[in-house]
């Protein structure tokens, strides 16, 4: 297994913290806001600051046109469904659960890139998958027979995850011929215009 790196682990606790701290956040944000809306509107708050970035370290922003369908499915599955899928799912449900339903994600890449894109999967990796499976089962099963249970949500947050990990699987296999943070800057500009014009018509 390979050894984390000391640069590497000063930025692991604190990406750790602030995704940790996203999901709270989040909770208040739709408490105060109609959750598409306040979506968009941290969606657009964080574009120049992306934007910046790429000036920061010199990288291109154009995309060929030739390439923009391939960037607006690589979109759609990373970010359009994902951000409308979870927020309105933290809108109903406890922000730890949406954390945990949302963040089954690499349990959906697995499965996804077995069963579609050739991937080998280890016995210890489909005991992972059947493990997280199980719990994420847990979760559902709460919600399927409590009173007060949320099934349409929970299904939600497990809908933004898999879609997440497709959309994951097809990054990885793009054939855009551009660095990671120029799609990303696209993807997510893109991601603002939608949440912005889903937030005004629901």
């Amino acid at each position: 297994m390979p050894t984390l790196t000391r640069l590497q682990l000063s930025l692991l606790v604190p990406l750790t913290l602030i995704w940790g701290l996203n999901w709270p956040v989040m909770k208040l944000g739709v408490a105060g806001y109609p959750p598409l809306t306040f979506r968009a509107m941290s969606i657009w708050l964080g574009i120049p600051v992306l934007a910046a970035a790429l000036v920061a370290m010199k990288v291109p922003f154009r995309v060929a046109r030739k390439h923009w369908p391939e960037l607006l499915w690589l979109a759609a599955t990373n970010m359009f469904v994902w951000h409308a899928c979870i927020i309105l799912a933290v809108k109903e449900l406890s922000g730890g659960r949406a954390a945990i339903l949302g963040y089954t994600m690499p349990v959906f890449s697995a499965i996804v890139g077995g069963l579609f894109f050739g991937n080998s999967l280890n016995r210890r990796s489909w005991f992972g998958v059947g493990a997280a499976g199980v719990g994420v089962g847990l979760l559902l099963w709460h919600e399927l027979t409590s009173l007060a249970g949320k099934p349409l949500y929970v299904a939600l947050a497990l809908v933004a995850a898999a879609t997440w990990a497709l959309g994951t699987q097809l990054l990885r296999r793009t054939t855009i011929p551009v660095p990671t943070l120029t799609l990303s800057f696209w993807m997510t500009l893109l991601t603002a215009f939608v949440m912005t014009g889903l937030g005004a018509l629901l």
